[in-house]
């Protein structure tokens, strides 16, 4: 048997998809054409990704291939889709299933990414909380958190293999524990094996009330990339608690202690666009939040009904409503964007070399062209940066 892997969405997918690739070893093929089955790891947290997944799922049917879909859907997005051609395992008992489908096992720690100087960490899965509109949590199931142990293994085999940069990434980050320690622990555990072998840590998507003093000072002593995509969705704590989220609290002050810190620090963000609870008020203020503390990046996710979800209950808005409102913030976002990187211009910034891509990406998320470099080096933000 041949087996092509494929993943869609987000980090947490990528990293299991790279862990199969190693661990189908021989039977592993890069080409889904090539394979006789292709595990597929599906995101389903817009009805636009879903459709995605659904599409891919048809065409490798008509081609008469078996298909293995994991990931996200497997519990309520996707099962219609299971059939003789596709059989849907849960993403918790993806290493079961393929040990008795042919004593295929993945490595619990990934000692390399081929030809990349950044590699991803998976420290959790799952997430307990339930924000309203998100599937996520109801796919991915319950928090299981990896050893410390093995998070620090698979760094220190990363270093030998030249990556210079680790993504902390999971379901929720900051559900992460082991005993006593929890997620403030864990990046300063990290942070402090990176700092032996020169590498840096970039913290992936974050949850607002994950700022704080601690993390600020984490940031003071250790090599952290200065730039946080933080899960904000809006900034109306009228409309987070309509989503069963926490209120924003004092994150404003502490978004300005780290811009204190490094003038150049980078703020992104997923915003949701058109909340059935959302009002015009409510959408200016989230736009006015955006620009007064200078994000560099938006991304727009419009309101998408998940079924499972308590609002997809609720009545939407009209579609008109949130592609205006969408459109409105998309141009803020341009705008936040270029005048970020025109603040940055002539500055130097400590980046890692993107190897298949002749660039550079710095430690506040521009991409910069660039000749080849090996760790971590400061280039110039030059004319022709961008981020993407």
């Amino acid at each position: 048997m041949k087996f092509a892997v494929h993943f869609f969405g987000c980090k947490v997918n990528q990293y299991d998809a790279a862990r199969w690739t190693i661990g189908l070893g021989k039977n592993y093929v890069a080409q889904p054409n090539d394979a006789d089955i292709i595990v597929l790891f599906s995101c389903v947290v817009t009805h636009k990704a879903e459709a995605e997944v659904r599409r891919f799922v048809q065409k490798w049917k008509a081609q008469g291939k078996k298909i293995i879909l994991t990931g996200c859907g497997t519990n309520i997005t996707l099962t219609d889709l299971a059939d003789e051609s596709v059989t849907l395992v849960r993403v918790d008992q993806l290493d079961s299933f393929m040990q008795q489908l042919g004593s295929f096992s993945a490595p619990k720690v990934i000692p390399f990414y081929p030809d990349r100087s950044r590699g991803f960490v998976k420290v959790e899965e799952g997430c307990n909380w339930r924000c309203t509109y998100c599937v996520s949590s109801l796919e991915r199931g319950e928090v299981r958190s990896r050893p410390l142990g093995e998070i620090l293994q698979e760094i220190r085999l990363m270093s030998e293999r030249g990556i210079s940069e680790v993504v902390l990434t999971g379901t929720n980050l900051m559900l992460w524990r082991e005993g006593e320690k929890n997620y403030l622990d864990l990046i300063e555990c990290v942070s402090k094996v990176a700092a032996e072998y020169n590498m840096r840590v970039r913290l992936s998507s974050v949850y607002p009330e994950m700022i704080n003093a601690r993390m600020i000072e984490l940031f003071c002593v250790y090599p952290l990339a200065r730039h946080l995509h933080i899960s904000l969705q809006s900034a109306s704590d009228k409309v987070l608690k309509s989503m069963n989220r926490a209120p924003l609290g004092d994150l404003t002050q502490m978004l300005l202690q780290l811009r204190n810190l490094d003038s150049g620090f980078a703020f992104t963000a997923d915003i949701i666009v058109g909340y059935p609870t959302e009002t015009v008020q409510d959408s200016l203020m989230t736009m006015s939040f955006l620009s007064d503390l200078r994000f560099s990046k938006v991304h727009v996710f419009p309101f998408s009904v998940r079924p499972g979800t308590p609002a997809s209950q609720m009545r939407t808005l009209p579609s008109t409503v949130v592609r205006k409102r969408a459109a409105l913030l998309n141009e803020l976002g341009e705008t936040l964007k270029k005048s970020f990187i025109e603040s940055q211009k002539k500055s130097y910034r400590p980046a890692v070399y993107l190897r298949s891509e002749n660039l550079a990406l710095t430690d506040n998320y521009i991409y910069v062209p660039s000749e080849p470099f090996s760790g971590i080096k400061h280039v110039p933000i030059v004319e022709n940066s961008y981020i993407m």
